[in-house]
């Protein structure tokens, strides 16, 4: 062990158990620990540091836990001291010395989606954009594969500290307008945006180092932002936001007007900025579609300006559950809501708001088409009704059995194939439960079968002394994606 050094714990989603509400109990998280050997005071590492702490596609998808709505599960810790999960971290900690607690965007999703209620009538929204990220699982997993060369001893690509992905969620942008008319006004939604919060024994050069956009307390990261206003006849200010560590100075003087002192700047500092409109572009809505040409750098179908969120600065504030500086913000109907639907559930959420169950989305294209749930029954109640998703456009149609039993490559199947399905623009029908009742609904049709769903097993010896290794990652000996 060593004299100085941290260790994180991180909240891992509790895997796919159920759609239906279940008690949290029932459920308990999966927690991870990961020690860091090394001094936060005096390790500090540079931005294109591939090696630095807390890098990695876990690290990527995960923030420290004040900076996500107040969670169920962690309420636990307080409420029932007896709990699985309470009893964990306190095994955790019983050196006293762990004081961090991560979560990872999934398990917030599925904390929300068992805990949340749901209104208790459906709406409808257009959705303006959409952007999915899943990532198929197509290397094999063979008995000493961490053990192969890499070249200049590189660090493994899984835990490079760089951009990574996420599976289980699709990012919306659901028409400003509409939302105020049959949800609630935008202007009142609880918005703000502050420097991502960490623990105060993080040294901040380690991980990832973001801005983000909090609405109904759910943290939206930032890549640009800019404004039109304040910068003389014709001008305008950008600021382009990485995602390792830089200078929070930065932001505050884009927002506030003036150099201010950072996060640490007076409660009482003025903002010459209130009032002035900005625009917004997130990392979760930053890639809206392919190309027009793919041979070009910068070609795309959709243009990027259908992501932004358009705001005004209302004032500088204390964010409460972090205790540091942010700037409220009230969003405007000139741009979209972002909002998320995990995949497990099929729930959808703007920000920390939640708005119900995918019922039905339906697209004008080229080409047209439509995504719809179903509940087949499984047994006398409703719990345990077995969900069907149905993707289908003029030229073919994907079905895809409950989400919580697919495969992880079929899982990402469904993500693309509503993506493809909806990405131009769409209506989207939610509702307060989980998709209409159906006997059948029928089995894929078209041209489906795109490429190898992946790896084939391997394999040696023969006869009775063959001997498989590696599990199949899809019910499919394909990959299925709609004809486009």
């Amino acid at each position: 062990s060593s004299l100085f050094g941290t260790r994180k714990s991180v909240l891992l989603r509790v895997g796919r158990a159920a759609f239906h509400k279940a008690p949290l109990s029932a459920m308990p998280p999966v927690v991870i620990s990961e020690e860091v050997p090394y001094d936060p005071a005096t390790h500090h590492c540079d931005n294109l540091d591939l090696w630095k702490p807390l890098g990695g596609h876990l690290w990527w998808n995960s923030l420290y836990w004040t900076n996500f709505p107040p969670l169920a599960m962690l309420s636990q810790v307080e409420e029932n001291p007896d709990a699985e999960l309470t009893a964990s971290l306190r095994l955790l900690n019983s050196d006293q010395r762990l004081a961090e607690q991560y979560v990872t965007f999934g398990s917030a999703r599925e904390d929300l989606c068992n805990s949340r209620e749901l209104p208790k009538t459906g709406v409808r929204l257009s959705v303006e954009c959409m952007q999915y990220e899943g990532a198929k699982e197509t290397s094999w997993d063979f008995p000493l594969a961490s053990y192969a060369p890499r070249r200049d001893n590189h660090q493994p690509n899984d835990l490079q500290s760089r951009r990574f992905w996420d599976n289980g969620v699709l990012h919306l942008g659901l028409n400003a307008e509409e939302f105020s008319d049959r949800v609630m006004p935008v202007g009142e939604l609880d918005a703000c945006i502050h420097i991502v919060d960490k623990a105060a024994a993080d040294n901040p050069t380690w991980g990832y180092h973001h801005a983000v956009m909090r609405v109904g307390g759910w943290p939206f990261r930032i890549k640009r932002i800019g404004t039109f206003e304040g910068c003389g006849d014709g001008g305008h200010r950008e600021l382009n936001l990485g995602i390792c560590y830089w200078d929070d100075a930065l932001l505050w003087e884009l927002l506030e007007g003036e150099p201010s002192a950072g996060a640490d700047a007076p409660k009482g500092a003025k903002n010459l900025r209130v009032g002035y409109k900005y625009w917004a572009s997130l990392l979760d809505l930053d890639w809206l579609g392919r190309k027009v040409d793919e041979s070009k750098q910068d070609d795309p179908e959709i243009p990027p300006q259908k992501g932004y969120v358009w705001f005004t600065v209302e004032e500088t504030i204390v964010v409460p559950s972090t205790g540091r500086k942010g700037i409220k913000i009230r969003i405007l109907e000139e741009g979209i809501v972002p909002a998320w639907m995990d995949l497990n559930f099929l729930q959808v959420f703007a920000g920390g708001v939640p708005l119900g169950h995918l019922d039905e989305m339906q697209s004008e294209g080229p080409p047209e088409g439509s995504v719809q749930v179903y509940r087949i029954p499984s047994g006398p109640t409703h719990e345990e009704a077995q969900r069907s998703v149905v993707v289908k456009n003029e030229h073919s149609q994907i079905v895809f059995d409950d989400p919580m039993t697919l495969q992880v490559n079929d899982f990402v199947d469904l993500g693309w194939a509503i993506h493809d399905c909806c990405y131009q623009g769409a209506t989207i029908r939610l509702s307060p439960k989980p998709g209409k009742w159906a006997t059948a609904v029928g089995e894929d049709e078209g041209g489906v079968a795109f490429k190898a769903s992946g790896p084939p097993r391997l394999c040696h010896g023969e006869g009775p002394t063959k001997v498989m290794a590696g599990l199949s990652k899809s019910e499919f000996p394909y990959e299925r994606r709609l004809v486009m």
